[in-house]
């Protein structure tokens, strides 16, 4: 694996962070919502992806935000990225089932 240089992994981070935020607001019937990385906007989804090489520790903040939604322990990026791509897709898939159900 590459390793992440420590601007891009502070990069990474705020990204992160910006994701989570951003999941949070995350309404129904709205496409998932996207942050800057890197210079472009791309969906919060590629940012979990993108700090799958971060052990770095979370903020206890951002901790507290993803363990009030899945009751995990792993307080690393990397962990928290997996957890919030789980909570992406369920979100997903809650927005699929409001548009098949609606007349």
């Amino acid at each position: 694996m590459a390793e992440v240089s420590e601007s891009n992994s502070l990069e990474l981070r705020i990204a992160f962070h910006n994701a989570v935020s951003r999941f949070q607001a995350w309404t129904a019937d709205v496409g998932e919502p996207r942050v800057k990385l890197r210079g472009r906007f791309c969906p919060i989804s590629e940012v979990c992806e993108a700090v799958s090489n971060l052990s770095h520790p979370l903020p206890r903040a951002v901790f507290a935000i993803l363990y009030k939604e899945t009751q995990k322990t792993d307080e690393t990026y990397r962990g928290a990225g997996r957890r919030l791509l789980r909570l992406i897709e369920r979100r997903k898939d809650e927005i699929r089932r409001r548009k098949t159900l609606r007349p």
